[in-house]
């Protein structure tokens, strides 16, 4: 009994708080040849550290999105652009653990889009564990569809998360697992958590009369692409 309120007053602790993430990316400069472009990627690197995104909780709903306070005074316009590219800044992520729903609202071609995803992500979690900041995390992956310049690709991504803070929530649409995710890896870009605050603001609310399904998103996608080449 004494366990179970221990966990009962975790878990409300950890249902109404926001969690802040900094951006990082994963280079191999030794595959880079010319030298202006490994430069143009050190300043890469250097705008996705500037990036913060939140993602925040509220009982049973999250909304994880960029944060509006991040600062565009850049110097190097075309790091920034390819920065905000390998971020996804456009999106916005919406999770409701208790009945299952998730949203994305994205721009495509300039324009906005609301989809909705029937299944959430099917992870495995492996048998594989480390520390992350003060948190003990574990490994789980799964497949996720990405959009690049010849169509829509389905790639693994890899999320650690941890069971000490017991909220099904985390950053990009990486939701369901048992235990918040600390770190997002997606293809280049790996989101990490930084720092929890103990304030929430109120959610956006997707607008249901404007939804299409991520099989009608991605297949729209792919046709588009495929227009423009």
């Amino acid at each position: 009994m004494r366990y179970f309120i221990i966990l009962l007053i975790s878990f409300q602790c950890f249902s109404q708080q926001t969690f802040v993430y900094k951006t990082s990316a994963e280079v191999d400069y030794k595959s880079i040849k010319l030298d202006e472009v490994k430069k143009l990627m050190r300043n890469v690197e250097s705008e996705l550290g500037e990036n913060k995104f939140i993602l925040s909780v509220l009982d049973n709903q999250s909304q994880f999105s960029v944060s509006a306070a991040l600062n565009k005074d850049s110097q190097n316009l075309q790091a920034l652009k390819i920065a905000e590219a390998m971020s996804c800044v456009s999106d916005q992520w919406f999770y409701n653990s208790f009945n299952g729903s998730l949203y994305l609202q994205t721009s495509f071609m300039n324009q906005i889009f609301n989809v909705q995803f029937k299944e959430l992500p099917r992870w495995q979690i492996k048998n594989e564990h480390k520390v992350i900041g003060k948190y003990k995390v574990t490994k789980a992956v799964t497949s996720r569809k990405f959009i690049g310049s010849n169509g829509v690709k389905e790639k693994e991504i890899e999320a650690w998360f941890c069971k000490d803070i017991p909220v099904t929530h985390g950053p990009m649409g990486a939701v369901g697992l048992p235990g918040l995710v600390v770190q997002l890896r997606l293809q280049n870009t790996i989101y990490t958590l930084d720092s929890v605050e103990n304030t929430v603001n109120p959610l956006k609310k997707i607008n249901q009369n404007e939804i299409i399904s991520s099989e009608k998103f991605y297949d729209l996608v792919d046709e588009k692409l495929q227009n423009y080449r």
